[in-house]
């Protein structure tokens, strides 16, 4: 895929697109899962509003395994980068699909011309994700708080 974009090219690169965006959400909605059953287990039939120390260490146990998630998922575009040759060294590969999946933007690092669209498609989705997440971890704050009880 180094030579010119022909059609060929461009639905490889769309493919690649979508096969990794696919892999990201899955990842992210396993995880998820397996958060949300793990917190609605320890929350089921309390309320936390009043106790303040144990809230934090909850929420901040659930922000760093949401962290943790969006770094695997950083991973697996990263991987890719550098299984298509995108990127030759990999710890290049994971600053330049971290800075892209945030949408800051890599600076120093250069991804090969033919997967710059691979690229921008990271960070499309990546902030998406990070919306997800922002989401799910605002439901589960109000339902510690006494909010909705509900498991859905």
């Amino acid at each position: 895929m180094h030579g010119a974009i022909g059609s060929g090219a461009v639905l490889a690169v769309v493919a690649t697109c979508v096969v990794l965006a696919m892999l990201t959400v899955v990842t992210h909605a396993i995880a998820l899962t397996v958060i949300r059953r793990r917190l609605t287990h320890r929350i089921r039939g309390k309320v936390y509003v009043d106790h303040v120390f144990v809230e934090a260490a909850i929420i901040s146990a659930t922000v760093l395994s949401l962290s943790l998630v969006h770094l695997a998922e950083v991973c697996i575009w990263a991987a890719a980068y550098v299984l298509l040759d995108a990127i030759g060294d990999p710890r290049d590969a994971i600053y330049y699909s971290l800075s892209t999946y945030t949408t800051l933007g890599p600076d120093g690092v250069t991804i090969a011309k033919a997967f710059r669209a691979v690229a921008g498609f990271e960070s499309l989705i990546g902030p998406m994700m990070v919306a997800w997440s922002t989401a799910f971890l605002v439901e589960f704050v109000v339902r510690m708080r006494g909010g909705n009880t509900g498991t859905g």
